[in-house]
């Protein structure tokens, strides 16, 4: 198994929970975003992007204005910022298996761990050139029992590991939207917390496990500095940014952070979207809970 490490991983790498569409149209089912065997750190993880042409919400605006409407006015939470460790909650796994494409067309996804039992194929790559990415739940022998990027959201599917290269990553992200928090853990340790922005109550931000399923920085306001598309997706998906409905990104006007404001999607000041844009891997576990 390839292990990709804290700060050194394979070249190539692949935005719980804010509302993203890109305007890449991802051929799964839902958007899918991949990148190269996923790389982070010195190796930026993200793919840079010239500035985009963007398709937006009423919501989601081009100028870093806050995102406020009269008739859903925003929840106002804690104070943004960066945050001291979280309350006690469900434990974080120390590292987990993804499992990765690179080059082939397809992957052949089956619904049990038997060659017979066929379900669908999922795109190798995206029109950003990044890889499949999968985070793996499950094992058995020549088999890999993975998180799919389609709906409805928290649909499994098996590969055959014949199919797939191994990575490993030590880093968890966790979004807990009652307290407006993403916090950051590596080896199975609270690093850091963050306050964010979360879904207004007409398009509240989905809880589950998914994963980042494509990584691209952005040069244009208000997604700046780039966003993580995942593999999940939100109650009301609409057009927009990258092709992804759910996505954890960078937002200039940190007035709108620690309320509940966005479209679904999970918006970081951008000082603090920095960091995890360069460093986490395509696949990295993103847990969204109530």
């Amino acid at each position: 198994m390839g292990t990709l490490g804290r700060r050194s991983i394979s070249p190539v790498g692949l935005i719980g929970g804010v509302v993203l569409l890109l305007a890449v149209t991802l051929a799964f089912a839902v958007p899918a975003f991949m990148g190269g065997p996923p790389r982070r750190s010195s190796h930026v993880a993200a793919t840079p992007i010239a500035t985009p042409t963007v398709t937006v919400s009423p919501n989601d605006t081009l100028t870093p204005t806050p995102t406020v409407t009269a008739t859903v006015p925003a929840e106002p939470g804690p104070a943004q910022g960066a945050l001291g460790p979280p309350p006690a909650g469900a434990p974080v796994p120390s590292s987990s298996t993804i499992v990765y494409l690179n080059g082939t067309a397809t992957i052949q996804v089956y619904s049990a761990p038997d060659a017979g039992k066929r379900a669908s194929s999922l795109p190798g790559h995206n029109g950003i050139d990044q890889p499949s990415a999968f985070l793996v739940l499950d094992q058995q022998p020549g088999w890999f029992h993975v998180l799919l990027p389609v709906a409805p959201n928290g649909s499994t599917g098996w590969l055959k590991a014949s199919d797939v290269q191994v990575a490993s990553t030590t880093d968890y992200l966790r979004v807990t939207v009652s307290q407006f928090r993403i916090d950051h853990y590596v080896d199975g340790k609270w690093q850091v917390g963050y306050r964010v922005a979360v879904g207004k109550p007409a398009t509240p931000t989905p809880t589950g496990l998914f994963y980042i399923l494509a990584s691209q920085v952005v040069d244009q306001a208000p997604y700046t500095p780039g966003i993580f598309a995942l593999s999940g997706f939100a109650p009301r998906p609409i057009p927009g940014f990258l092709g992804a409905t759910l996505g954890v990104h960078g937002w200039t006007d940190s007035s709108v952070i620690g309320t509940r404001v966005s479209n679904g999607c999970v918006r970081l000041a951008s000082k603090d979207m920095d960091p995890l844009l360069h460093h986490l891997i395509l696949g990295t576990p993103v847990d969204i809970v109530a």
